[in-house]
């Protein structure tokens, strides 16, 4: 056996899926195949059950798996011990990030200053929402990642950095009778058809923190800011982006209006997410340093 047959096998019994698994080592789905059943038949036992529809664990997958998984995050923290060692920073890094305007975290700027300084490592964007990510650096599949949590949760092991904060602002068709208005309560706004995020998304956490106890109807969720805005601009609800979000988006567009939000003090909360000390790369930390220096000028 080897460790490439154990990351694959750890990868498939995460994702149940040979196709996601197969996406998330780089590598075609028949090699992945191959390289499991030749892992099986060097164990002696079958470790997934495989149907034309579905993946499973066996018992024998189900007993095997933790220790498995001990032994890659065992390698893993090899790698990092000697690049601590050796001072040495190359290798990979692979960063989760929420989407966010320039305005507020310029990442392009970011990750040039980054790639200038250590060209030795290669770096992997991964975007979704905050649930995804947070849960993807707890399982070591990304290394650092950029959310926007408001309440990191207090028995977290991973290490939450608080970057900015900003408020969330009302989005609305320019023709909406609400924009007679200098600002707009909260109690008319759940009156409207509403366009958000779907759960599991850091501003739906917080929208749905805003508005509890106040009914609203969230007539379409999407996952991008650009569709919100869409939907906003074909007169099919009003919405709630950060501050900086919407003038990035609204300002010179003048079929939008914004209008801040009495009756409820809501706002986003972006956060960088990192494990414990002991478990970053050189990599991961030199990235940290550079988080860290961007925010400060900004």
């Amino acid at each position: 056996m080897n460790l490439q047959q154990l990351r694959y096998a750890v990868t498939l019994a995460e994702t149940r899926s040979f196709t996601k698994a197969a996406e998330a080592a780089f590598v075609v789905q028949s090699a992945l195949s191959q390289q499991i059943r030749r892992f099986e038949t060097e164990l002696g036992v079958t470790l997934f059950d495989r149907t034309t529809r579905s993946v499973s664990l066996t018992p024998a997958g189900e007993a095997l798996l933790p220790l498995l998984q001990r032994v890659v995050a065992g390698v893993d923290q090899i790698v990092i011990d000697a690049q601590a060692l050796s001072g040495t920073v190359a290798g990979r890094l692979n960063v989760g990030m929420m989407e966010v305007p320039s305005q507020s975290l310029d990442v392009a700027t970011m990750m040039a200053t980054f790639h200038s300084r250590y060209p030795d490592v290669s770096v992997t964007l991964r975007s979704g929402g905050s649930d995804v990510l947070v849960e993807a650096v707890r399982d070591r599949k990304l290394d650092v990642a950029v959310v926007g949590f408001n309440t990191p949760r207090t028995d977290d092991p991973l290490i939450y950095t608080h970057l900015f904060t900003e408020s969330l602002i009302a989005v609305m068709p320019a023709a909406h009778p609400l924009t007679a208005r200098h600002a707009v309560l909260i109690t008319d706004l759940a009156a409207m058809p509403f366009i958000d995020f779907p759960p599991g998304y850091g501003l739906r956490h917080e929208t749905d923190r805003g508005f509890a106890g106040i009914p609203r109807r969230v007539a379409f969720e999407v996952t991008r800011v650009d569709e919100v805005v869409h939907f906003v601009r074909a007169n099919l609800g009003v919405a709630l982006l950060p501050e900086s979000v919407a003038r990035d988006r609204a300002d010179t567009d003048p079929t939008l209006a914004l209008r801040p939000v009495r009756g409820a003090d809501m706002h986003r909360q972006v956060h960088l997410v990192t494990p414990r000390a002991d478990l970053r790369s050189a990599a991961c930390r030199a990235f940290i340093a550079c988080v860290d220096e961007h925010v400060a000028a900004r």
